[in-house]
C-alpha cells in the first residue's frame, strides 16, 4: 500500500497484527538459535573445563606413580637424588602450574604391631613424621616387609574461575615394593 508523503504511516488494526506475525516464519531460525545459544555455550565451556580437570587428574596419577617407581628402584637415596626425582616429577605436570602440587614419598614398615613410617620426604609440603602410624590397604600388607608409599595432591583451580569458583583437590597414592633391596635406605 502506498501512502502520500504527508500522511502518517499505515498501522493495521490491533486485531490483525497477531495474525500477521503468526504466519510469518522468516525469523524462526534466528529466534531458535538465540534461545539455544546460551545452553550451547554452557555445554561447550563445561566440556572444556571437564577435559582440563581430567587431564590434570591423569597427570597427578602419573606423578604419584613416577615418584614411587623411581624411589622403589633405589637401594638407598640421598637428598640430591630425592630433589632430582621431585624435579623430574614436576615436568610431568606441564603445561599446568606446579605451585599447587604437593608430593610425599615415604618408606613404610609393615608389622603386626602396626605400620609405621621409616622415613619420608615432601615437596611443597612436609613429609610424614618418622615413626608415625599409617593405615595401609589390606591388599598391600605383607608383614615383615617395607613399602614405598607415594602420594600426590593437586589443588586444581578451574580455568573459568569466574563461573566455577570452587577449587578441586585431586590426589592419588601408590604403594610399591622396593626392587633392589628389602628396603630403601635414606641417607
Amino acid at each position: 500500500m502506498t501512502q502520500a508523503p504527508d500522511q502518517p504511516p499505515y498501522c493495521p488494526p490491533a486485531g490483525l497484527l497477531p495474525h500477521r506475525f503468526l504466519g510469518d516464519e522468516r525469523a524462526v531460525s534466528a529466534v531458535e538459535f538465540a534461545l539455544i545459544l546460551p545452553v550451547l555455550i554452557v555445554l561447550y565451556l563445561g566440556g572444556v573445563e571437564l577435559s582440563h580437570t581430567i587431564s590434570v587428574d591423569r597427570k597427578v596419577t602419573a606423578v604419584a606413580s613416577a615418584v614411587g617407581d623411581l624411589v622403589a628402584q633405589a637401594k638407598s637415596i640421598d637428598n640430591a637424588e630425592m630433589n632430582h626425582i621431585f624435579t623430574a616429577a614436576t615436568a610431568i605436570m606441564a603445561p599446568y602450574p606446579v605451585a599447587p602440587l604437593k608430593m610425599v614419598v615415604s618408606s613404610v614398615e609393615v608389622s603386626s604391631k602396626g605400620d609405621k613410617i621409616l622415613w619420608s620426604n615432601g615437596y611443597h609440603t612436609a613429609g610424614r613424621a618418622v615413626g608415625s602410624a599409617v593405615s595401609l590397604p589390606a591388599a598391600v600388607r605383607i608383614e615383615g616387609t617395607t613399602l614405598i608409599m607415594s602420594e600426590a595432591d593437586y589443588t586444581y583451580t578451574p580455568t573459568l574461575g569466574q563461573i566455577f569458583t570452587e577449587s578441586i583437590t585431586l590426589s592419588d597414592t601408590f604403594y610399591l615394593r622396593p626392587r633392589s633391596a628389602d628396603k630403601v635406605e635414606r641417607q
